[in-house]
């Protein structure tokens, strides 16, 4: 009588996350990456009797990642690649990946062609890999283990799985105290508010909100390898129309029943006078209104932001704001109100927003109502999935691919 063999579904469980985050960029990620990546342009003077400025813009479209496929002289000859060929032959087993690249000069018609990226390393078991769904006699035919579970790759005929890692939970504020905070530059203190916001194409970027001694706060981000910080008061004025008085009120109302009538707990006197300091060093920089605001962070940014050099200062701050400021969030709203809940305190307010955050949450840490996070423990943690790594690696080489691009466009001299 035959037995039952050994029941590997379990186990099967360990590997499943690693087979839908590749599974995941297959149907969405790989999409969802080239319609983040923003177009290069470039400007030519040009003429016909008349000098002008002419636009030649540059980005890529729609991707196309075909299952592993054996090359061969014909066309129409293309066999199946199965992983054990790979294994015995020492290469990868791999798909061609595609993708528009277009072009467009001036207003002009939008030329697309096809663009070969190369090959693109199949996770074995995933949407795309010829061992999905097999049985087990499938999977012992095609030189298998019969309880072969994937989730990892063939390069160079060695098998190599992608390793989680672990980073900072994302979209969450956390409280922290570190002495580096402290060496800034003068003034700062070692108590700052950190959220590492995620896109959704999985690229991320670290806001982080520094107290300082005089009682203000800074809003520090990172662009091209390097930290910019701003005036918090300026970011919040500059995210949507308000007052000071509006500011003021949505700070000073946050508080705790708890806490209520001690001696610097939220919503009380210290907090309104650290408001006071945050309004006056706006008002110190002549910045009045919104508009006067985004004028202040175009005209400091307009340098840094690639391929805005020849925008105005609004359209600059706009784009700081909306790539820079709390990216994981589409609205000013609600990037607002977390930024002013981080700078008072994270569980006192009853709303989920962002800028209106950061500053509760860092003025609970100084008036010790709040302790600070422990970066160490699960809850405060997450996954990178290999799906979501491979993710992030892409956009870098495209980004790169779209630089040398505009590089090669400059370089060209246009027929006059």
């Amino acid at each position: 009588m035959a037995t039952a063999g050994p029941d590997y579904e379990p186990l099967r469980e360990l590997f499943q996350h690693h087979i839908d985050s590749f599974d995941h960029l297959v149907e969405f990620g790989l999409e969802t990456l080239l319609m983040s990546v923003k177009p290069v342009e470039s400007l030519f003077i040009t003429h016909n009797g008349v000098f002008f400025l002419t636009r030649i813009a540059l980005w890529f479209g729609q991707p196309e990642l075909y299952p592993p496929q054996k090359e061969r002289s014909a066309r129409t000859m293309r066999d199946a690649l199965y992983p054990f060929e790979c294994r015995q032959a020492k290469i990868s087993y791999s798909g061609k990946l595609l993708a528009d690249v277009c072009f467009q000069y001036g207003n002009g018609v939008v030329i697309r062609e096809k663009f070969n990226l190369g090959q693109f390393p199949m996770m074995l078991k995933s949407k795309l890999c010829h061992l999905r769904g097999a049985d087990p006699q499938k999977l012992v035919s095609c030189k298998e283990e019969s309880s072969e579970m994937g989730g990892y790759f063939i390069l160079n005929g060695l098998e190599r799985v992608v390793r989680l890692l672990i980073l900072p939970k994302r979209n969450y504020p956390m409280s922290m105290v570190r002495n580096s905070f402290r060496d800034r530059r003068e003034g700062y203190t070692d108590k700052a508010v950190v959220i590492r916001c995620v896109r959704e194409d999985q690229s991320a970027v670290t806001v982080k909100l520094y107290y300082l001694r005089n009682g203000s706060a800074r809003l520090g981000f990172w662009i091209q390898g390097r930290e910019y910080l701003l005036p918090v008061g300026v970011v919040l004025k500059a995210l949507i129309d308000t007052t000071d008085h509006e500011i003021y009120e949505s700070l000073t109302c946050c508080y705790s029943e708890k806490y209520e009538g001690g001696k610097g707990a939220v919503g009380t006197q210290l907090v309104g006078e650290r408001v006071k300091i945050i309004l006056d060093e706006v008002r110190d920089l002549s910045l009045f209104t919104r508009h006067q605001c985004l004028q202040h962070i175009g005209e400091h940014f307009q340098l840094v932001m690639d391929g805005l050099e020849n925008e105005s200062y609004s359209i600059v701050a706009d784009a700081v704001l909306r790539e820079y400021i709390f990216v994981h969030l589409d609205n000013n709203y609600d990037k607002f109100n977390l930024l002013m809940l981080v700078i008072v305190s994270f569980k006192f307010l009853s709303y989920p927003y962002l800028i209106v955050a950061t500053i509760v949450k860092l003025f609970s840490l100084i008036d010790q109502t709040s302790v600070p996070d422990n970066p160490d423990v699960l809850q405060n943690q997450e996954v990178l999935l290999p799906g979501h790594l491979i993710t992030i690696y892409l956009k870098v080489q495209i980004l790169q691919l779209l630089s040398l691009g505009k590089m090669f466009l400059y370089a060209q001299k246009l027929p006059m």
